[in-house]
């Protein structure tokens, strides 16, 4: 595959991201659009609002709702797997990733690639990573916890998380290409 055809997947699955929030964000207040088409200029319209209304405006927003990520490919699950790959989506977010966002933002989920009930987190959960691993037997662990996810019903697309010093070239381009052509799942490369 192309460095072109790479780009375009990147962007069809961000692009879809960016659909899917916007259909949240407007599906959880249907009167969001409504307010942020016109929005408060602080000289004249707040003469005009209501006391009650003007101090709405000026609260706190809600938090915003945590987004599921489900792992897969790191050894066992508990705060340490949880805080490596936060740091991970960190580093993102630094490079100028919006849809990033804050680590705290997400919901990290890590989950056994032969897991039983794979193919009904699927259903319930949108975004699936793999984690890679960059030591001398990652491509074979990879490539196995890849086919276990479509063995066991798993998603057909995955974001690679990896060290920020991987290079694409060897184990990442191989992983992608191998998960591609033998297992029909599409790892997410994301250029630095």
């Amino acid at each position: 595959m192309s460095a072109q055809d790479q780009a375009a997947g990147l962007r069809k699955w961000a692009d879809l991201q960016r659909q899917q929030r916007q259909t949240q964000s407007v599906e959880s207040d249907p009167t969001a659009d409504v307010f942020a088409a016109e929005p408060l200029t602080p000289t004249t319209d707040l003469l005009t609002v209501p006391p009650v209304a003007a101090s709405k405006q000026t609260a706190a927003p809600p938090p915003v709702p945590q987004k599921p990520l489900i792992v897969i490919g790191l050894p066992s699950s508990g705060d340490q797997q949880v805080a490596k790959v936060k740091g991970r989506l960190a580093q993102w977010s630094v490079l100028g990733r919006r849809w990033a966002g804050d680590p705290d933002d997400w919901d990290i989920h890590i989950v056994k690639a032969d897991a039983a009930n794979l193919g009904q987190l699927k259903e319930r959960f949108p975004r699936w990573a793999l984690w890679i691993n960059s030591d001398a037997d990652a491509f074979a662990q990879m490539y196995r916890s890849l086919r276990q996810v479509q063995e066991n019903g798993g998603p057909r697309q995955l974001l690679a998380l990896h060290e920020p010093n991987l290079p694409r070239r060897g184990l990442l381009d191989n992983l992608r290409e191998a998960a591609s052509y033998y297992l029909d799942i599409e790892l997410l490369l994301l250029a630095r």
